[in-house]
């Protein structure tokens, strides 16, 4: 029973992720989601850890690989947490030779189970970002899981 629960569960996580894709603006855009750096797919599923080590570090970044071959207008990352918790959140556009822009901070977000938080991103310059670096973290939500991904949008 509870195999056939968790497959359920994950069907309808990706089911709704494949929604948010296709359904991404109301505008006439077309977007490309973007690979993580670590793994190279699109869509990563994390669960906040503390800071245990000054060599470690904690686990509240992903970065995601703008490709070179494609100019977008705009960012969008969509954040799904299963379970109801507060986050600290961050969406850096990340230059390769100069300071990177901020496009969101906010400290002791709530995002509920069944309402993805949504941010946007838009490029302050001509020069289009290498990385998205997204943070999802903060003491509040240690011990939660939510699952990511960031779209170029053209």
């Amino acid at each position: 029973m509870s195999c056939q629960l968790n497959k359920l569960n994950f069907s309808g996580i990706v089911g709704l992720f494949i929604s948010l894709a296709f359904a991404s603006s109301t505008y006439a855009e077309t977007c490309y989601l973007l690979p993580v750096t670590s793994t190279k797919n699109t869509i990563i599923k994390k669960t906040i850890f503390p800071i245990t080590s000054v060599l470690t570090g904690d686990n509240w970044y992903t970065d995601f690989i703008v490709s070179s071959d494609r100019s977008f207008n705009s960012y969008e990352a969509t954040i799904v947490s299963e379970h109801t918790a507060n986050y600290n959140v961050e969406l850096n556009l990340m230059y390769g030779d100069r300071p990177f822009d901020q496009s969101y901070k906010k400290d002791n977000v709530t995002i509920a189970v069944g309402k993805p938080l949504r941010l946007l991103g838009i490029p302050k310059s001509i020069q289009d970002p290498s990385q998205i670096k997204i943070l999802v973290g903060g003491i509040n939500a240690i011990g939660n899981t939510y699952t990511i991904f960031v779209e170029g949008c053209i």
